[in-house]
């Protein structure tokens, strides 16, 4: 069963950061982390069964066993939204007319 660890799932996130930050220079649109909230969840479930039987000499024995594990990683990121045109101010997005979609 391999295992993840706490430092382990930082560096991790730390480089999808750093991806996510390269991939993004020279974008116009750039985000800002506020917050970064990670879950871990580690679930083990271990069950085992045995049975013998006993026929004129003869002995039948069955072992049946289980043995699972569950993962579970969720991480949740707040973004800001920067426009880098804009000179970093967080960007309106509007149209000049009012009114909904539907209209015509």
């Amino acid at each position: 069963m391999s295992t993840i660890g706490l430092a382990a799932a930082i560096e991790e996130l730390r480089q999808e950061l750093y991806q996510a930050q390269d991939l993004g220079a020279g974008q116009q649109f750039g985000f800002t982390v506020e917050e970064a909230e990670l879950e871990l969840l580690l679930e083990l479930r271990k069950s085992g069964k045995g049975d013998g039987k006993l026929t004129f000499g003869v002995a039948t024995v069955g072992v049946g066993g289980e043995l699972s594990s569950v993962r579970t990683h969720r991480l949740t990121l707040k973004l800001s939204v920067r426009d880098r045109a804009a000179g970093g101010t967080s960007p309106e997005i509007s149209d000049a007319e009012s009114g909904s979609w539907d209209e015509e």
